[in-house]
This record gives structure tokens, sequence and C-alpha cells, in this order.
């Protein structure tokens, strides 16, 4: 059905903002490093300025620079040798450009999984980060270390605009440089590929006579599109949550299975291989708060693609007696790459938290999209409808999210969406009473107007005044004007 409304009066949502230049001085670029390593806040952008100044500064002068580092930094590594495997994040290429990582624990096929989480989709972006921090430092122990990074981003999601990485790959082959595979397989991850200047970027990258100029070319064309995903209701597996004490969990639930990308084992390296095999998610592991932009930053520009993989995890808040992974959806509503019906679901879900703190990020990731622009409101609701049949949505608990989104100014958006739940709900689910208040406020407020929806006019008619009859008849009025 179609209805008409009043748009929304949104509070703003922070834009993404462009990284800093990598510190130009010696001095700045060791207290950043420091300062990231202590904070517990890792963000992209202090990670990947780090990153970026401690490769340039060992290129002119790597010395100096390990002289600084072993000053600020040495009581970190208690050890005269650290096998890379035990070092994370920045610490990788710190501890190198001190001399103290053996080459041979930075080979490639010594990037693995830990055991237990071979499918756990965040453990399978923490690879991908590790081959190329180890890809990194590796070339600091060379002779001949990188001038720069390709990957480094252009903003604070982990973006990159293709226009400068043909700008490094220019420089790059200015100056006889091979790009690390990793490094470059990083890079075209995080293209801006939507952006309307992508395809002059194709075309100048095409022109560069290059390997890797003809591979961005061909990431911003069809190379780049990661396929649709398959939405299915699965049942999980029981023995698995029984193992992990979660129960509850193993209800029938929506799931999204990632396509087949074969691009991934044909071009990038083995890191970055199960980013093409298809994929559902995972449950069975704990990942936390701490890095997980970082992790994110990996694919900045496929939001959909992550959310397929979190929303086992953000289901079990409202499956099971567990917070779930929902605290990460604001960050994935800004993103880039198409909202697309994984994200909704991962929304959806997470709005049917069983605790309060569950279902706030989901709120805040609601209100983002409908900022941006990028919320599909029926389709959100129509995700709803299906929770709620399934079980993982209750009606009190969306009508909680509801109003929370709906205090923010969300009105009209909300309304379109419930105007979906409603049918599923209607005449008889217990709460339905609760969210049928919130769809006539939410009509009221945004001077929605239309057809009534055949179960909202069903129990309209009734006789008598319980809660239910009374806020149906109160939303019939609100679209018919009575």
């Amino acid at each position: 059905m179609t209805w008409t409304a009043t748009e929304d009066i949104l509070p703003p949502v922070p834009p993404a903002r462009r990284l800093a230049a990598a510190p130009g001085g010696l001095a700045e670029a060791v207290e950043l490093t420091a300062a990231h390593l202590d904070s517990r806040a890792h963000t992209v952008a202090d990670f990947e300025r780090s990153l970026d100044g401690l490769v340039r500064h060992a290129h002119r002068d790597r010395h100096p620079l390990a002289r600084a580092l072993s000053r600020a930094l040495g009581h970190r590594y208690k050890e005269q040798e650290i096998e890379a495997h035990r070092l994370g994040g920045v610490d990788a290429v710190v501890a190198s450009l001190l001399w103290l990582v053996p080459g041979y624990s930075l080979r490639p096929e010594y990037v693995r999984r830990h055991r237990g989480h071979e499918e756990c989709a965040q453990e399978g972006l923490e690879v991908v980060i590790a081959a190329r921090l180890r890809e990194i430092a590796y070339t600091l122990l060379s002779k001949d270390p990188l001038p720069f990074l390709l990957s480094t981003p252009t903003w604070d999601t982990g973006a990159l605009e293709a226009a400068e990485l043909v700008e490094r790959l220019t420089a790059y082959r200015r100056l006889g440089v091979r790009p690390g595979p990793a490094d470059f397989g990083q890079a075209l991850l995080r293209v801006r590929r939507d952006d309307p200047a992508a395809g002059a970027a194709a075309e100048a990258a095409a022109r560069l006579g290059t390997a890797e100029g003809a591979r961005l070319a061909a990431w911003i064309g069809t190379d780049g599109a990661p396929p649709p995903a398959l939405r299915r209701v699965v049942e999980p597996d029981p023995h698995v949550h029984r193992a992990w004490q979660r129960t509850g969990a193993t209800a029938p639930q929506v799931a999204f299975l990632t396509g087949e990308r074969p691009v991934f084992a044909r071009e990038f390296p083995n890191s970055f291989h199960w980013l093409g095999r298809p994929h559902e998610g995972f449950t069975q592991c704990y990942h936390w708060h701490q890095g997980h932009p970082v992790r994110a930053s990996v694919l900045p520009e496929d939001r959909d693609t992550q959310a397929a993989w979190l929303l086992p995890h953000i289901t079990l808040a409202a499956t099971a007696d567990d917070h779930g992974g929902a605290w990460m959806l604001p960050h994935l509503a800004r993103l880039g790459g198409p909202a697309g019906p994984a994200l909704h679901a991962a929304v959806a879900a997470g709005l049917g938290g069983r605790y309060a703190d569950s279902r706030r990020p989901a709120v805040e990731a609601l209100l983002v999209l409908a900022v941006r622009g990028e919320l599909d409101a029926p389709l959100l609701g129509r995700e709803l409808a299906a929770m709620a049949a399934l079980g993982t949505v209750k009606p009190n608990r969306l009508a909680d999210a509801a109003r929370c989104a709906a205090a923010a100014g969300a009105h009209a958006t909300l309304w379109t969406a419930l105007a979906e739940v409603l049918p599923a709900l209607l005449p008889s689910v217990r709460g339905a009473g609760e969210v049928l208040a919130v769809a006539a406020s939410c009509a009221e407020r945004s001077g929605a107007a239309g057809p009534v929806p055949e179960a909202v006019a069903a129990a309209a008619a009734r006789r008598g005044t319980s809660a239910l009859v009374t806020e149906a008849r109160r939303l019939r009025a609100a679209l018919t004007g009575g």
C-alpha cells in the first residue's frame, strides 16, 4: 500500500572524515604510534596513520626511527625474539623495526586462523589484517622498504578514492617499486567503486600498462561487484549452541548466504581466499568491541556482506540470553556500498534484542540509514514481520525500540515500516497492541494518510474498548482524517 506522510526531522549524522596525512616528523610518528598502542579504542584513523608513518620514516632512514621506537616502546617487548603470531596489530611492525621478530615467522604461510574459529568471519577479517601487517613488517626487514603504502584509506571508514590509488600506482611505477600482494589486495577492497569519478579512474588505471593498473580497472568494473546474498531460513546446529551454553539459540532464524567470488582465489593472496567462498556467518566465537572498526575497514565498501556475516550473532541477542553483536550495527550503517537486504535484516533482528542495551545500537543504525536516505522502510518492515512470525522479534521489544526511534523524530519512517508488520501481529499476537500504539502515534505525528490496512480495519471494527481495539481505531482515524 502507499501512504503519504511528512518527512522526518532527524538528528544529523557525522559525515566520514578524511584521514590527515601521515606524521611528517619522526617524533610525531613515534608519539602517534605509542598513543595508538596504548589506547583501547583502536580507530581506523590512528591505526592507518601509524602504519603509514612508520613505513614512510623507515624508507627515509630506518635507524633513527628504530632508536626512537626503542626509547618510547622498547618496554613493551620483554623477549629478545618474538614470533609474529604472538603480536597483534601495529606491534608486529614496531617489533620488526626493532629486529625482535624472526623473518621466517612473517612469511604468508604462517598467517592462520585460531583453532575452532575456522568459519568465523570476524576471525577471517583479522587474518587479512595480519597478512597485510606481516607483509609490511617483512619489507621493513629488507634493504629496500616501501616508500609508502597503497592501501592507506582516504576516509576514516577505511574507504579509498580510486583516483588516489591510481596516483600511488603511478608513483610506484616511476620508482620501480613492486607492490606488496596483501597491501594491494587490501587497497582494492577499499576502493569506492560507486563514486562518480571511479569510471575516469578506471580508464587512467588501464593506461598505466601494469598488471596492478589492469586489476584496478577490472575491479572498478565487474570484478569488484559482490554477488547478491541468498536469503533463507535456517535451523542452527543445536550441538554448537549447547557447547557454548546459549540456550534458546536453536530456533529457526533468517540467514544470508553470501555468493561465490572466484576472483579472490584467482588474483588475491591465500589469506584473502575465504572472502570469495560462500559464507553464512558464525556464532561459535566471541569478538569484543576493541578493534572492530579496524576489522570492518577491511571491507568498508561492502557493508551488506559484513551484515550477512554478523546476522547470526545479532540474532543471538534476540533469541538467547546473549547481548549479541548488535553493537557493530551503527558502524556498519556508516560504511559504503549498497544498504541491501542483509543489512536491513540485521537491523530488524537488532530491534528485537532481549535487552534494551542490545536494541539501542539497532535503533541508532536505523536512524543513520534514514538520515542518509538509505533506509528502505517497507523492506525493513517486511523483514520484521517475517522475524516476528519466526519468533525472533517479540512485539513488546519491537515496540520499545520503535518508541526510541520515534523519540528521535523518525515518525514517517517508522509508520511505513510498522504498516508492514501489523498484518503479521493482528488480531491476536501477544504484544500487538503495543506495536499498534506506536504505529498510531507515528501516523498521527507524520500526518500519514491513505488506505487502512485490512488487519487494522478488522481490529477497529471489533466490539469493546480493549487497548488493541482502541489503538486500531486511533490509527484508522489518523489515516482517514476521521
